[in-house]
Protein backbone atom coordinates (compact mmCIF):
# COMPACT_ATOMS: atom_id res chain seq x y z
CA UNK A 1 0.00 0.00 0.00
CA UNK A 2 1.33 3.43 -0.95
CA UNK A 3 1.73 6.05 1.71
CA UNK A 4 0.35 9.55 1.37
CA UNK A 5 3.90 10.83 0.89
CA UNK A 6 4.58 8.33 -1.93
CA UNK A 7 1.38 9.27 -3.75
CA UNK A 8 1.96 13.01 -3.48
CA UNK A 9 5.67 12.99 -4.24
CA UNK A 10 5.04 10.64 -7.16
CA UNK A 11 2.56 13.15 -8.58
CA UNK A 12 5.04 16.01 -8.10
CA UNK A 13 7.71 13.93 -9.84
CA UNK A 14 5.41 13.26 -12.80
CA UNK A 15 4.51 16.95 -13.15
CA UNK A 16 8.24 17.78 -12.92
CA UNK A 17 9.08 15.21 -15.63
CA UNK A 18 6.49 16.73 -17.99
CA UNK A 19 7.71 20.24 -17.12
CA UNK A 20 11.35 19.38 -17.80
CA UNK A 21 10.35 17.82 -21.12
CA UNK A 22 8.37 20.95 -22.08
CA UNK A 23 11.38 23.17 -21.27
CA UNK A 24 13.68 21.29 -23.68
CA UNK A 25 14.79 23.60 -26.49
CA UNK A 26 13.28 26.76 -24.98
CA UNK A 27 14.92 29.81 -26.57
CA UNK A 28 15.47 33.22 -25.02
CA UNK A 29 13.04 34.80 -27.52
CA UNK A 30 10.34 32.28 -26.66
CA UNK A 31 11.04 32.62 -22.91
CA UNK A 32 10.47 36.39 -23.04
CA UNK A 33 7.81 36.40 -25.80
CA UNK A 34 4.87 38.62 -24.83
CA UNK A 35 1.79 37.03 -26.41
CA UNK A 36 -0.47 39.98 -25.52
CA UNK A 37 0.15 43.68 -24.93
CA UNK A 38 0.51 44.80 -21.33
CA UNK A 39 1.34 41.32 -20.08
CA UNK A 40 3.38 40.29 -17.08
CA UNK A 41 6.99 39.23 -17.52
CA UNK A 42 10.34 39.68 -15.84
CA UNK A 43 12.32 42.84 -16.53
CA UNK A 44 15.83 44.06 -15.74
CA UNK A 45 16.39 47.17 -13.66
CA UNK A 46 19.12 49.72 -14.42
CA UNK A 47 21.67 47.55 -12.59
CA UNK A 48 20.73 44.44 -14.61
CA UNK A 49 18.87 42.61 -11.81
CA UNK A 50 15.71 40.93 -13.07
CA UNK A 51 12.37 41.61 -11.34
CA UNK A 52 9.00 39.92 -11.74
CA UNK A 53 5.88 41.92 -12.60
CA UNK A 54 2.84 41.88 -10.33
CA UNK A 55 4.92 40.95 -7.28
CA UNK A 56 5.15 37.48 -8.77
CA UNK A 57 1.43 36.99 -8.32
CA UNK A 58 1.58 37.78 -4.61
CA UNK A 59 0.16 41.27 -4.86
CA UNK A 60 -3.24 42.54 -5.89
CA UNK A 61 -4.00 41.42 -9.44
CA UNK A 62 -5.65 43.72 -11.94
CA UNK A 63 -8.91 42.65 -13.55
CA UNK A 64 -8.46 41.07 -16.00
CA UNK A 65 -5.20 39.46 -14.96
CA UNK A 66 -2.52 40.17 -17.60
CA UNK A 67 -1.38 37.38 -19.91
CA UNK A 68 2.03 36.28 -18.62
CA UNK A 69 5.16 35.20 -20.45
CA UNK A 70 6.87 31.86 -19.97
CA UNK A 71 9.57 33.78 -18.06
CA UNK A 72 6.96 35.15 -15.64
CA UNK A 73 5.36 31.72 -15.17
CA UNK A 74 8.75 30.10 -14.47
CA UNK A 75 9.55 32.95 -12.09
CA UNK A 76 6.18 32.58 -10.36
CA UNK A 77 6.55 28.81 -9.92
CA UNK A 78 10.15 29.09 -8.69
CA UNK A 79 9.14 31.89 -6.32
CA UNK A 80 6.34 29.69 -4.99
CA UNK A 81 8.69 26.76 -4.37
CA UNK A 82 11.12 29.06 -2.57
CA UNK A 83 8.47 30.95 -0.60
CA UNK A 84 6.24 28.04 0.39
CA UNK A 85 9.22 25.78 1.02
CA UNK A 86 10.91 28.34 3.26
CA UNK A 87 7.66 28.90 5.15
CA UNK A 88 6.77 25.23 5.53
CA UNK A 89 10.20 23.74 6.21
CA UNK A 90 11.91 26.67 7.98
CA UNK A 91 8.96 28.58 9.49
CA UNK A 92 9.95 31.96 8.07
CA UNK A 93 9.00 34.25 5.22
CA UNK A 94 11.02 35.63 2.32
CA UNK A 95 10.82 38.80 0.24
CA UNK A 96 11.11 39.24 -3.52
CA UNK A 97 14.65 40.53 -2.91
CA UNK A 98 15.60 37.05 -1.68
CA UNK A 99 14.98 35.57 -5.14
CA UNK A 100 17.21 35.92 -8.21
CA UNK A 101 15.26 35.68 -11.47
CA UNK A 102 17.00 35.04 -14.78
CA UNK A 103 16.63 36.84 -18.08
CA UNK A 104 17.58 33.79 -20.15
CA UNK A 105 15.77 30.58 -20.95
CA UNK A 106 18.69 28.45 -19.73
CA UNK A 107 18.95 30.47 -16.52
CA UNK A 108 15.18 30.32 -15.97
CA UNK A 109 15.16 26.55 -16.47
CA UNK A 110 18.05 26.17 -14.02
CA UNK A 111 16.30 28.48 -11.53
CA UNK A 112 13.15 26.36 -11.72
CA UNK A 113 15.02 23.09 -11.31
CA UNK A 114 17.01 24.41 -8.35
CA UNK A 115 14.01 25.89 -6.57
CA UNK A 116 11.95 22.75 -7.18
CA UNK A 117 14.57 20.35 -5.87
CA UNK A 118 16.25 22.39 -3.13
CA UNK A 119 13.37 24.37 -1.67
CA UNK A 120 10.48 22.01 -2.29
CA UNK A 121 10.94 18.41 -3.45
CA UNK A 122 13.86 17.28 -1.28
CA UNK A 123 12.37 18.75 1.94
CA UNK A 124 8.98 17.25 1.06
CA UNK A 125 10.54 13.80 1.56
CA UNK A 126 11.37 14.72 5.15
CA UNK A 127 7.87 15.54 6.40
CA UNK A 128 7.00 13.10 9.20
CA UNK A 129 3.73 11.24 8.63
CA UNK A 130 1.92 13.04 11.47
CA UNK A 131 3.00 16.49 10.18
CA UNK A 132 0.75 16.20 7.07
CA UNK A 133 -2.30 16.77 9.29
CA UNK A 134 -0.88 19.47 11.58
CA UNK A 135 -1.38 23.21 11.00
CA UNK A 136 0.91 24.72 8.37
CA UNK A 137 2.17 27.29 10.87
CA UNK A 138 2.28 31.04 11.56
CA UNK A 139 4.40 31.84 8.49
CA UNK A 140 1.24 31.13 6.45
CA UNK A 141 -0.68 34.01 8.10
CA UNK A 142 -4.43 33.50 7.47
CA UNK A 143 -3.81 29.90 6.44
CA UNK A 144 -1.71 29.09 9.50
CA UNK A 145 -4.35 26.70 10.84
CA UNK A 146 -4.79 24.86 7.55
CA UNK A 147 -3.17 21.41 7.57
CA UNK A 148 0.12 20.89 5.76
CA UNK A 149 -1.61 18.58 3.28
CA UNK A 150 -3.74 21.55 2.11
CA UNK A 151 -0.62 23.66 1.60
CA UNK A 152 1.13 20.89 -0.32
CA UNK A 153 -1.91 20.31 -2.54
CA UNK A 154 -2.13 24.06 -3.23
CA UNK A 155 1.50 24.03 -4.39
CA UNK A 156 0.78 20.99 -6.58
CA UNK A 157 -2.20 22.78 -8.14
CA UNK A 158 -0.16 25.94 -8.86
CA UNK A 159 2.74 23.89 -10.25
CA UNK A 160 0.49 21.85 -12.52
CA UNK A 161 -1.63 24.62 -13.93
CA UNK A 162 1.15 27.16 -14.52
CA UNK A 163 3.38 24.62 -16.26
CA UNK A 164 0.41 23.61 -18.42
CA UNK A 165 -0.03 27.28 -19.31
CA UNK A 166 3.54 27.67 -20.46
CA UNK A 167 3.12 24.46 -22.42
CA UNK A 168 0.26 26.16 -24.28
CA UNK A 169 2.46 29.22 -24.87
CA UNK A 170 5.14 26.93 -26.34
CA UNK A 171 2.47 25.45 -28.64
CA UNK A 172 1.35 28.94 -29.74
CA UNK A 173 4.82 30.44 -30.22
CA UNK A 174 5.51 28.93 -33.68
CA UNK A 175 2.11 30.26 -34.85
CA UNK A 176 2.48 33.85 -33.63
CA UNK A 177 1.76 36.61 -36.15
CA UNK A 178 4.70 37.33 -38.40
CA UNK A 179 6.49 34.04 -37.67
CA UNK A 180 6.24 32.81 -41.21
Amino acid sequence: MNSLRTSITGTFDEVWRRTRDRLAGLTDDEYLWEPAPGGWTIRPDAAGRWHIDGEGGGGPAPDPVPVATIAWRIGHIGLMFTDFGTRLFHGRNITLNDVEFSGTAAGGSEFLETTYNTHWREPLDTIPDERWWEPSGPAFFGYADHPVIDTVLHVLDEFTHHTAEFGVLRDLYPHRPGSG
